[in-house]
């Protein structure tokens, strides 16, 4: 069941241009749907697409904290490097 079969019990208004109304009735009456159908679907697409990257992003900062909470010891070769001055020089 698709969001825009169920009960429409909100209301979105918006503000356009005559010219962006007269636009968009138009391209809904070619695809065959109520301008309503034609504005959310894409709307409802993107809107979807934008909280589901930010979970991403959420979940990689929780990984980088979690990796940078827990550091790896030195190996030998960051000793050497350390020791052979090569940070200290820039």
């Amino acid at each position: 069941m698709t969001a825009l079969s169920l009960k429409k019990d909100a209301r979105l208004d918006l503000k356009t241009t005559q010219q962006n109304k007269e636009l968009l009735s138009q391209a809904a009456i070619l695809r065959g749907v109520d301008m309503t159908t034609f504005i959310m679907e894409p709307a409802l697409r993107e809107a979807r697409e934008v909280v589901e990257q930010m979970k991403l992003r959420q979940s990689e900062q929780q990984a980088l904290f979690a990796a940078l909470s827990k550091p790896n010891k030195p190996t030998k070769a960051l000793h050497g490097l350390l020791s052979e001055g090569m940070f200290s020089e820039r």
